[in-house]
């Protein structure tokens, strides 16, 4: 097995020459919920329109959202608009490009936390994200996971973000509360 250099996220914009946190075209940044919010804003003393912002979203496209991605069912109770990281030159606020993400781990969105692993609407766990297989490839296709590119099994991805499949899950489950409690207010 090829053991990633950790943490990959720190790497990705050097090997990759972007990472998710620095969204190309119409990528958007990570959604967020309300207690997403309040635990930055409590970290960081921030309020949470200096790092989030609102994007309405038609009420077909918001349905269409939580059937495809259902740890996010609820989240558009109160109306179609989703909450998002917001971005500065390019990039989270919350990134550098030399060190990755300045939030601790348990601060950040748990979508991010999550990432790059996503639940599908039939309940089954994946990548949200796919595997070029090639370095090279996925730096000119973009959209890639360092850490997905390097390993070479799932448990590979997992010990690259030093979290295990029950970690997941229980964030899963966290980030569906969460959803729910944001849609209702």
């Amino acid at each position: 097995m090829k053991a990633p250099v950790s943490p990959a996220c720190a790497r990705c914009s050097k090997v990759l020459g972007k990472s998710c946190c620095e969204p190309r075209g119409t990528e958007q940044l990570a959604m967020v919920t309300r207690s997403d919010m309040e635990r930055i804003s409590a970290h960081t003393g921030l309020p949470a329109r200096r790092f989030t912002e609102e994007e309405g979203v038609s009420e077909a496209g918001a349905a269409d959202f939580e059937n495809r991605w259902p740890l996010y069912r609820g989240y558009f109770r109160r109306g179609p608009v989703r909450t998002v990281l917001r971005a500065k030159e390019g990039a989270c606020v919350f990134y550098k490009h030399t060190s990755g993400c300045t939030l601790p781990s348990d601060v950040r969105p748990i979508a991010c936390q999550l990432f790059p692993f996503d639940q599908w609407a039939d309940g089954s766990w994946s990548l949200a994200v796919g595997r070029f297989g090639d370095l090279l490839l996925a730096r000119e296709q973009g959209g890639a996971c360092l850490a997905v590119e390097e390993a070479e099994s799932m448990e590979d991805v997992f010990a690259a973000f030093g979290t295990s499949r029950e970690t997941v899950e229980s964030l899963g489950a966290q980030l569906a509360r969460e959803s729910r409690s944001h849609g209702r207010g």
